[in-house]
């Protein structure tokens, strides 16, 4: 059931911006309310990786959309669909700067987006808890004689057991204590804190304590592949299956360099898609990258990671599950996928305005808008435009009375909602 204040939330932005809100806590309760034609293919791929494949090994799709295409929609849908599956979803927007060619910058990322199934805030903090939590109840439930001695006996093996970053299982065993009994982890603070890592706010007594050294700045890309690999491997001891990592807006990085920083990005990520394959007993991980098309021209730059993402055989739209690339342009027809999505943005428009529209007169509206946003060639994917243009137009009626409006009127309203997206555009370039 959506809130009538997270409908208000959803409506502005969508007025605004055309697109959900990228906090996946809220993208839980709104996106169901008007995700359309997007179950088919989640479907498909929760089939063959959340159900199989990534329940073992690392495997990684690169997800195509031109811009206001449903990339950011996408991937939140996605999200959704791997914590009902029992996977951790993370969620990480590379607009904010990311760069691949700093490892530990994308742990730390990485880390503060963890979201476990059932929860209601990301970070390392409920993942720690979660893992003290399962395994006791497992323990309990396997009848053991003091399930305080098992927990511990356990948590003595992952200090000891193998890790691809040799520190990380100690750091991690004192990590858990604090959880478990804050006296019995004297460093489980800074324990955490460089699990999360930020190794370089740990003092020198904390880490004589935890018995790391002070890793200097050429060690510490290394570092970063590692805990996140460990991290990775680690997880499923919460009683889930994986990890589903979705990197959105992969474009604002490698549109944003030349030459050979570009090299650096490509072969960084390209290190990233080869890291979990050389793990004994493999990592359980879909991981999933967001661009638009032009990214491809980039990619084609380095064949090593291009030949990794090459559609090999039918692509994914043809049935091909595995196929490593996903066009959403392909998905559906564009103006049914249109006039579905306006019905249904009806319905959040009624929450967030406290309007009863009426719903066969706006489905004419929503019919003749979509008519319009297919037919018009401009340089802004139509979905966007077609959702902050019918926003606009529901609230205007709200004010003014529902008519069906003649397509005249809406070009109108199109074209104007293009200008104002475009010129916020430019703007910000």
């Amino acid at each position: 059931m959506v809130r009538p204040e997270s409908a208000r939330d959803l409506w502005a932005r969508l007025a605004t911006e055309g697109k959900p809100p990228v906090d996946p806590i809220l993208a839980a309760e709104i996106l169901p309310v008007y995700t359309v034609a997007l179950d088919s293919w989640i479907g498909r791929i929760s089939r063959a990786y959340f159900e199989d494949l990534s329940r073992r090994q690392a495997h990684y799709k690169l997800v195509l959309a031109p811009y206001g295409g449903g990339k950011t929609h996408f991937l939140l849908a996605l999200a959704q669909r791997a914590l009902a599956e029992n996977f951790v979803s993370v969620y990480v927007p590379c607009s904010a700067g990311l760069a691949f060619t700093e490892p530990l910058a994308v742990y730390r990322a990485f880390v503060r987006a963890i979201l476990l199934p059932d929860e209601k805030a990301p970070g390392l903090g409920r993942l720690l808890a979660r893992v003290v939590e399962h395994k006791k109840l497992a323990m309990a439930n396997a009848q053991a004689p003091d399930v305080g001695d098992a927990f511990r006996a356990w948590v003595q093996f992952i200090a000891g057991d193998y890790h691809p970053e040799p520190a990380f299982g100690r750091v991690m065993a004192e990590a858990l204590r604090s959880v478990d009994d804050p006296a019995e982890a004297p460093f489980g603070e800074p324990a955490v804190r460089w699990l999360s890592g930020e190794v370089d706010s740990l003092t020198r007594e904390e880490l004589a304590g935890l018995k790391l050294p002070r890793f200097a700045k050429s060690d510490q890309q290394e570092l970063g592949r590692n805990l996140f690999l460990s991290m990775l491997r680690f997880i499923p001891s919460a009683g889930v299956h994986g990890t589903a990592l979705l990197f959105d807006e992969v474009e604002t990085l490698a549109t944003a360099i030349r030459g050979k920083a570009l090299q650096r990005l490509l072969g960084a990520i390209r290190v990233m898609l080869d890291l979990p394959t050389g793990v004994p007993g493999g990592i359980p991980l879909l991981g999933v990258f967001a661009a638009t098309p032009d990214v491809l021209a980039s990619i084609q730059k380095y064949q090593a990671l291009a030949q990794r993402l090459a559609v090999s055989g039918s692509p994914f739209e043809e049935g091909n599950d595995r196929a490593a690339q996903l066009d959403l342009s392909k998905l559906g027809v564009p103006s049914q996928f249109l006039i579905e999505l306006g019905n249904r943005l009806v319905e959040v428009g009624r929450l967030a305005c406290d309007h009863d529209f009426d719903e066969s007169l706006q489905h004419e509206n929503a019919v003749r808008l979509a008519r319009v946003a297919t037919e018009r060639n401009l340089a802004i994917d139509a979905r966007r435009l077609f959702v902050k243009a019918w926003v606009s137009l529901l609230d205007f009626q709200v004010r003014s009375g529902e008519r069906v409006m003649p397509e005249e009127e809406l070009s109108l309203r199109y074209q104007g909602v293009f200008d104002d997206l475009k010129g916020s555009e430019e703007d910000g370039e």
